[in-house]
């Protein structure tokens, strides 16, 4: 099982790499729920270019991912699509699903696939 904190430092380690290659993140006002089936939850917040990953539960989440720590590491990871995930039913997504795709984007470009 993925650590949760090995976890929130990869996306960090992604959206530091797609920031350069995604200049509308700088536009973006969007906090997404993550929701680990076996190790908690955290939010990610993304507002003015910055990013904010923070413990618990974001009371308006634009959208919220379950997942378990494994599938999210797998993603995070390029070994496993996110798209792929969801038509699985590994992950799924409540609120705005189609803008998870901004999710998905700043994953993409952090490991140079943009």
């Amino acid at each position: 099982m993925a650590s949760v904190e090995d976890l929130k430092k990869k996306f960090e380690e992604l959206f530091g790499k797609a920031k350069e290659s995604l200049p509308e993140i700088q536009s973006w006002n969007k906090v997404y729920q993550i929701v680990l089936e076996d190790d908690g939850e955290f939010y990610i917040e993304i507002s003015g270019g910055e990013l904010k990953i923070a413990d618990g539960r974001h009371p308006s989440p634009i959208a919220t991912l379950t997942l378990t720590s494994d599938t999210l590491k797998e993603i995070l990871e390029g070994q496993t699509d996110a798209m792929k995930a969801f038509m699985m039913r590994k992950l799924k997504i409540t609120g705005n699903v189609l803008d998870t795709m901004n999710l998905k984007r700043i994953i993409d470009a952090g490991l140079g696939r943009l």
